[in-house]
């Protein structure tokens, strides 16, 4: 009998690496943005993670969502934004589901690119370089 194939786990997570210029301090930034693939219709949530960093890693466990700091009703997805001095060298980054899962990404920077060396086999997080 003939195996099913089974389908990939649907991605939820959005991970984002910006590489940027601080305009007030004229410093190279790297910005991380977590953000969930489901647009909320009512709020504009904030995601709760506990925040993890190492010489050479970035560990972020996402605990679940915050209600919005304003009352104001905005439509988007849950976010986490983090901005760093540029990441420069090769970087490990996990994010960690509720349930526990993992996913892995490892990451080379230099001043001009991003490359991504490795991602996880059946990720949830989908990693975008922009």
């Amino acid at each position: 009998m003939a195996k099913k194939k089974q389908a990939p786990p649907a991605l939820e997570y959005r991970l984002i690496i910006t590489s940027y210029i601080d305009d007030l301090r004229q410093t190279p930034m790297t910005r991380i943005t977590l953000e969930t693939v489901q647009v909320f219709a009512s709020f504009r949530y904030e995601l709760s993670i506990r925040e993890h960093v190492g010489e050479k890693e970035l560990r972020y466990e996402i605990l679940g969502l915050k209600a919005p700091r304003l009352d104001l009703p905005a439509t988007g997805t849950a976010q986490f934004v983090r901005d760093y001095p540029r990441l420069k060298g090769t970087y490990t980054i996990v994010v960690a589901h509720i349930d526990g899962t993992a996913n892995t990404f490892v990451v080379q920077c230099t001043a001009k690119q991003m490359k991504v060396l490795q991602s996880p086999k059946h990720p949830f997080v989908e990693l975008i370089i922009a």
